[in-house]
């Protein structure tokens, strides 16, 4: 499992670097980085908003993939924004790990090993927990995983490379949608 201990960005740092950067590709950079960050607040605070008193937006993260490049850049990225993230690059870790812990989120690449797909991880992460987010990134679209991806009620697909600002946001936008809809049951129920 690779683990990096990161901090949460601090968007006033990142801004004073856009101001001292004078190569305009340095400072395109440094301006979506302030933006991913700028979001990342917004969505917390639409959360706090918006969620039912006492409720927690989930921010358990499975990431499956076998790439170790991967591996060892986007999950702390996402330590960054608050989830606490487990890694599994087999298919055979992540199946184990949905079965042994609730997760909010399950984000995993199609193309794992010989073991399987990414959509054996997504079915039973829905088996598991109807309610988690589960998103799916290929290197490799086509229109025939896309329809499956469909059928197997993902609720994003992504192609990689991955844009990461907007995978980050489309993650807030469905934890906040799931418990706005947890909400709306509970009271209905009572």
């Amino acid at each position: 499992m690779c683990r990096v201990k990161t901090e949460k960005p601090n968007w006033k740092k990142i801004a004073r670097r856009a101001v001292q950067e004078r190569d305009p590709d340095k400072l395109l950079a440094i301006i979506e980085e302030l933006n991913a960050v700028l979001e990342a607040g917004a969505n917390e605070r639409r959360a706090r908003l918006y969620a039912p008193p006492g409720h927690r937006i989930g921010k358990r993260l499975l990431f499956v993939d076998d790439e170790p490049n991967i591996c060892l850049t986007l999950p702390p990225v996402f330590e960054q924004h608050g989830f606490q993230v487990q890694v599994a690059a087999t298919l055979s870790e992540a199946l184990a790990a949905i079965r042994s812990h609730t997760f909010d989120v399950v984000l995993s690449d199609l193309n794992i090993n010989a073991e399987g797909d990414g959509f054996t991880v997504i079915y039973t992460a829905h088996e598991v927990n109807p309610a988690c987010v589960t998103i799916l990134l290929t290197g490799y679209p086509a229109f025939e995983t896309a329809l499956q991806a469909i059928h197997t009620e993902v609720d994003d697909y992504f192609v990689k490379p991955v844009d990461i600002g907007a995978l980050l946001s489309t993650i807030e936008r469905k934890l906040l949608a799931r418990a706005s809809l947890e909400s709306l049951r509970e009271s209905h129920d009572d």
